[in-house]
Formats: C-alpha cells, structure tokens, sequence
C-alpha cells in the first residue's frame, strides 16, 4: 500500500514537471516621472527652425514708387543747389489724388540709380526766370529731370509727336537762324563808317530760361507765376523812356517757382490752359520799344523785346478789335502743332489759324491784294516787308529786321503803310483807295 502511494506521488511530480509553464502576468516597472516624460525643447522643433520669417511672405515687394517714397516721403528732405534749397519731399496722398497716380515714378524719371543721388540727368532753365543759363548746372533751384521723349512713351498721339517741330519746342528764330544754323554775332560797318553788331550770338546758351526746348512741363506743370515788377504793363510801356533798355530791366519778366508743385505733382490740362492765358501771357509778354532803325545798314523797323502780344491784344481792344476774344486759345487750337504754315504768319498759306475763321466775310476779293496778310494792313504801328511772298508787319528783334505776328490791330488802315514811294513790297505808291474785300 505504501509502494502504491509512493509510486503515484513520483508520477505526479514527474508530470508536473514535463507540464508547459503558465505564462506569468508582467508587472509594470514603475519608472521615476523624472526619466520618462520628454521635455519639450527635446521634441518639438524650435519656431525658428520650421517657421517661415514673416519678412519672407507675408510682405509683398516694394513697388518702384514704393521704394522712392522711402526716402522722398520724408516732409524734410531737401537738396541744396548753390545756396538754394531744393524740395524734394513727394506727398504720397496728393500724388495719388493725381493724373499719374498709377505711374510709377522710374517710367518717367528714367536711368535712375536706386542709390542716392542717383545720378539723374538734371536739364536747368527752361520757362523759369528765377534760373540762370542752361549751361550752370550749380545755381538754379529751378531744373526738371523728365523731357519730352519721356511724355512721348505714353502720349502717342500724332499731334504730341508735332509738338517736337514746332516753333514752341524749337524757338524759331532766337539760337537758330532760319535754315536750322546756330546764330552768330555779325560785324558789319556802316555806310557811315561805324561798325555795328547785327544777329545776336547765343552761345551763352540762356535761351532756355524761358524758351521751353523739350519739356512739357514748361506749360502743364502746375507752377507758381509771379509778374517781378508790379503793375499794368501797357502802363509801365509809357512810364519810360520807349528808346531805353536799362530802364526796363524787368518791366515784362515773370518769376516762376516750379519748386512749388513737387509735392503734389499736379499737371495743368487742355481746359486749365486754354481757359485762361496765365501761362500763354509769361511768355508772350513784352514791350516796343520804339523806333530802333539803322539807317547806315539798311535796317528799318519797330524794336520789339521780347513778344508782347498778350499787351498787343489788350491794346486792341481798347480799340474795338477783339474785345470777346481775349483768350489765345480762341483762336489758337493747334498749339502742339504751332509751326509757320498753322501760325498766323501762314494765314494766307492755308494755315490752321486764319482771320478768315472768324470774318469769312473778309476773304480778300481782288487778286492784287491776295498777298497781303490781314495783320499786314491792320496792324497799329509796324511799316512791312515781304516775307515767303507775303507782306507782314516788321519789327526789330536779334538787331535783324523779321516779320511779326502782330496783335496790336485797328479797324481802318492806312493805304500809304505799302503804297508809298520806295517801298520794299513791290506795291504802286499811287492808288485809288478801294473796297479789297
């Protein structure tokens, strides 16, 4: 019984221990808070590494104008030329107000260097008495840095391209002789032994402080024009001696700021300058300045300085000429195309500006007077000369004898202003007076 026992105890064990294991339940090992959780700065990655700097896409990039308001915002920023203070403070609110507001400031002002001073191509002068000559880029507050060709890139039309050949662009007849040639001081003696100067020599090159050469600002930038000695001119013609020229130092200059409008840029329009005659009358102002013939020369005519048509005109209505018809552009209507043949020199040539216009029924009515020019009889004071054919009034100008568009009209005429003896227009100095038209 007890070997029995024995036996069946060894075989148990013997089973058990052939038997597979349990498999046992693992038990977490508890792990220090210290050692396990990963600090922040180990897992995430710092802003500076994945972020895109805002500098880089949020901004977007300057436009040209932009990048010149940077520096040309600045109400302060100013250059000084000589011992004149130039603005050059751009007001980024008025220019946007303005005609070029979507322009950027480099289609006009063109071959800048981004880097101050920039290098810009500065021309002086040009429709501004406050400048000295164009040739002294040193003393004058007054310059312009856009030409013609400029405006040209984007004012196309066919009548803006005219502008280049016409006498305001060119300034007939002051640097240039008619054929295109540079003038030149002329010496010539007299036939009463003197010598005398004839011509004038221009190589000073001061033309252009008030002749516009190629810019179009001269008459569309806005500007400031001030009349430099006071009161009326057709007064002031009488108040001195009409032989002098030291008297009249400034009798007829305008001062005219173009500094004024560089912050706001503003351009006058076609209605602006044709509504009023501020801008045409700067230049067109002047005076006669009495008889100034050279007999010993051979030169015979009124001395003109300058253009006085603006006082011309006045002078004309106190007569009963023209008393509506004050303003230029009344009957000036081509002014970018001004050249001889649309001028009232060409009136008889099939130009654009005719008396005729107005007065069709003045239309010259006999082939012997189709060669007369309406200011040729109707002008006040000059005598006349044949001119491409034609007889226009004559006046004194660069010591020359030169035909001369004349405003300063009356009604009747006198017969005798060509049909005298010894008269340069071919005309019989005896004539029955006639109806002509």
């Amino acid at each position: 019984m007890k070997t029995r026992m024995l036996i069946g105890l060894v075989l148990a064990l013997a089973l058990a221990a052939c038997a597979p294991a349990p498999t046992p339940t693992p038990m977490p090992t508890p792990v220090p808070p210290t050692a396990t959780p990963v600090p922040p700065t180990a897992t995430r990655v710092p802003p500076t590494a994945t972020a895109v700097p805002p500098t880089a896409t949020a901004v977007p990039t300057k436009t040209a104008s932009e990048q010149c308001l940077t520096c040309h915002g600045n109400k302060d920023l100013a250059m000084k030329v000589g011992d004149e203070s130039v603005p050059l403070f751009v007001n980024a609110t008025a220019f946007a107000a303005g005609k070029h507001a979507k322009v950027e400031c480099t289609a006009c002002h063109t071959g800048i260097n981004p880097v101050p001073p920039h290098n810009a191509k500065r021309t002086y002068g040009s429709w501004s008495r406050f400048s000295v000559r164009d040739t002294d880029t040193t003393k004058t507050r007054n310059y312009y840095t856009v030409t013609t060709d400029g405006c040209l890139k984007c004012h196309a039309d066919a009548k803006y391209q005219a502008f280049l050949k016409s006498e305001h662009s060119t300034y007939k007849d002051t640097k240039n002789v008619p054929d295109g040639k540079p003038r030149q001081e002329i010496k010539k003696i007299g036939t009463d032994g003197k010598e005398y100067i004839i011509d004038e020599n221009f190589v000073a090159s001061d033309c252009e402080r008030c002749h516009m050469g190629n810019t179009c600002a001269t008459c569309h930038w806005k500007t400031q024009i001030k009349q430099k000695q006071a009161g009326n001119v057709l007064d002031l013609w009488t108040k001195y001696d009409a032989a002098s020229d030291t008297t009249k130092g400034n009798l007829t200059e305008y001062a005219m700021d173009w500094t004024v409008n560089v912050a706001t840029h503003e351009f006058l329009n076609a209605k602006a300058l044709t509504s009023s005659n501020e801008v045409c009358q700067a230049c067109h102002i002047g005076y006669i300045q009495g008889d100034k013939s050279v007999a010993a020369l051979g030169i015979f005519g009124i001395g003109v300085r300058r253009h006085p048509q603006a006082q011309e005109l006045q002078l004309s209505a106190q007569r009963g000429v023209h008393e509506t018809q004050q303003i230029c552009a009344n009957c000036h209507k081509d002014l970018h195309e001004m050249v001889f043949k649309n001028s009232e020199h060409g009136a008889r040539l099939g130009g654009k500006t005719q008396c005729t216009n107005c007065h069709a029924d003045k239309a010259m009515k006999t082939a012997t007077h189709k060669t007369v020019t309406c200011i040729g009889c109707h002008d006040a004071e000059l005598t006349v000369q044949l001119d491409h054919g034609m007889v226009y009034p004559l006046a004194l100008k660069h010591n020359l004898t030169e035909s001369w568009p004349s405003h300063n009209l009356v009604k009747e005429v006198k017969c005798e202003k060509c049909h005298v003896a010894g008269n340069k227009v071919s005309a019989p100095d005896k004539v029955t007076p006639a109806k002509i038209h």
